[in-house]
């Protein structure tokens, strides 16, 4: 089957930034990048034409963090705790819960997820008296927006300590008497986390992959670098979409587990005893990095940094000591796989780049491209290393659009070091972008582009840091180019040349010249995937 595009806008991201008006695609390859007289010799009687008038025709987008497989893998007892379900304050979430634990069998968990003490009328976590009082005899645990945090109340901290876990006293918050007030961060949340009955069951993960995939390719996500999850299950739900057919998108996956340091340091051990490493698998479904949390969230405060994080005058500290960290992506960086770790601020990007350059040291292997997730906070003095190890920082330009006022009242005094892409380009550093939805709702890529090109807070229309605004071309190229470049992909996709995969988006409208503003309202018309328009 052949399909010719013509009188478009035909922006192919290749070295060049080329941009033509027709495009040729024949089975699952793309034949054919010019300008619309030349193709119109190719055509024959077996080629569908498409005007495209005016519009534009992008690579197929690639999102280089997102947790595709586990996004929609919802029970249906999952209480959504979002501003969109309703919630502006502390009363809206304990009268949902009140409604829970009526409908609730005793000592049945009730688990709720989404909720921002930022996006609350009161600025205020719950607490675990308030929980206690409208659900004294179930466990309840309530995960925040981020993913890194969470409230539990006392039933449910009872059962952890009735399993004899030891949750780290510095992850456990206490008020000024030395009381918990229920709420768990980080290495402490991600062990509770074990213990709530948040695994759903291959069935629903699966379903959950189907939904997901079809939202994403509503978006003209081609390809997505899954960020992990349920570790095992993550990875057997993804190959059985794949065997069933529902896994309509190219994936590329992160190993990794969200519960808790032991879980991740067996994960990394288990996928070295495998003898599989990266690179493993096909067009559709390959295995991709071993991952760690190196540290919290940027959004809820809790990401390691050398100065206290304003408004909590406080430091955070690493999940993984430097030790640690060391072992564990020296031995995988040694047995081939490509290495990543959640990052988010300065001291724990430091000590990853620490062990990064310790493994290249004792095992030089050529093009490792080891990645970095969010790199949040990064000061320009390490942006000589990230450049000479040849590291990938993957920002997520989206968080300013939605945060950027989080991020002002936190690093008010660092915001040209918040998500710093001009400095990145500079420096002549590649940046694959990702979304990190589930953590975020806006998974648009063009959403993302817009961010990167105005870095403004929808909510307060304010500028953070003003300095590190890119153009559209870097921009998008975060989102396809150096997406393929992030999974060692870039000769079979990435931009619109000849011999490349057909992964394609058309537009609904031209693109070249328009503001941020105008490209948010630009929708995504048809997504292609190896020539199908899906």
């Amino acid at each position: 089957m052949k399909k010719l595009f013509y009188n478009g806008e035909v922006i192919t991201v290749d070295k060049a930034s080329s941009i033509h008006q027709a495009i040729m695609i024949e089975d699952d390859k793309i034949t054919f990048v010019g300008s619309t007289h030349k193709a119109l010799k190719y055509i024959d009687e077996e080629t569908e034409t498409v005007d495209l008038n005016g519009c534009a025709v992008l690579p197929g987008f690639i999102d280089c963090h997102i947790h595709m497989a586990v996004a929609e893998a919802k029970s249906g007892k999952e209480i959504m705790l979002t501003s969109k379900d309703g919630i502006k304050t502390v009363s809206d979430i304990l009268e949902k819960i009140k409604r829970a634990v009526k409908e609730a069998l005793p000592d049945e968990w009730i688990v709720g997820s989404g909720y921002s003490q930022e996006e609350l009328s009161e600025m205020r976590h719950i607490t675990l008296s308030e929980l206690d009082e409208i659900a004294p005899h179930n466990p309840v645990m309530l995960v925040h927006k981020s993913g890194h945090m969470s409230v539990c109340n006392s039933s449910a901290l009872k059962l952890a300590e009735k399993d004899r876990v030891k949750l780290p006293d510095e992850h456990v918050d206490r008020d000024k008497n030395g009381k918990e007030t229920g709420l768990l961060k980080e290495a402490a949340h991600f062990m509770m986390l074990e213990k709530s009955p948040l695994l759903p069951d291959d069935e629903v993960l699966i379903s959950g992959i189907e939904k997901f995939c079809k939202r994403l390719l509503r978006a003209g996500i081609t390809s997505s670098h899954d960020a992990g999850g349920f570790a095992t299950a993550t990875y057997r739900s993804l190959q059985k979409a794949r065997d069933l057919g529902v896994l309509k998108n190219r994936v590329y996956t992160m190993l990794w587990t969200l519960f808790g340091k032991e879980a991740q340091i067996e994960n990394a051990k288990d996928a070295v005893k495998s003898g599989f490493y990266t690179g493993f698998g096909d067009e559709m479904l390959k295995k991709g990095p071993i991952k760690i949390m190196a540290d919290g969230s940027a959004v809820g405060g809790t990401c390691a940094t050398y100065e206290p994080i304003l408004t909590k005058n406080e430091i955070f500290p690493t999940s993984f000591t430097q030790q640690e960290l060391d072992e564990i992506f020296i031995s995988a960086h040694r047995a081939g796989f490509q290495l990543t770790a959640h990052a988010a601020g300065d001291r724990a990007i430091e000590m990853v780049l620490n062990s990064y350059e310790k493994a290249m040291e004792l095992f030089p292997r050529k093009d490792p491209r080891h990645r970095i997730e969010h790199c949040f906070l990064c000061p320009e003095r390490l942006m000589p290393r990230i450049k000479k190890l040849g590291v990938l920082p993957i920002p997520n330009p989206g968080f300013i659009s939605v945060w950027g006022n989080v991020f002002e009242k936190y690093y008010g005094n660092r915001l040209n070091e918040v998500i710093p892409l001009k400095r990145f380009e500079e420096c002549g550093i590649i940046t694959p972008f990702g979304s990190d939805a589930l953590v975020i709702e806006e998974l648009e890529p063009l959403f993302g582009v817009a961010a990167a090109m105005e870095r403004c807070d929808l909510s307060s229309d304010r500028v953070i840091g003003e300095e590190q605004k890119i153009g559209f071309m870097r921009a998008l190229k975060g989102y396809t180019y150096f997406g393929a470049y992030a999974s060692f992909e870039e000769k079979i996709k990435g931009s619109l040349e000849v011999g490349k995969l057909a992964d394609l988006v058309v537009l609904s409208n031209s693109i070249l010249g328009k503001t941020p503003k105008q490209i948010r309202k630009i929708l995504v018309a048809e997504t292609y995937i190896g020539g199908k328009n899906i």
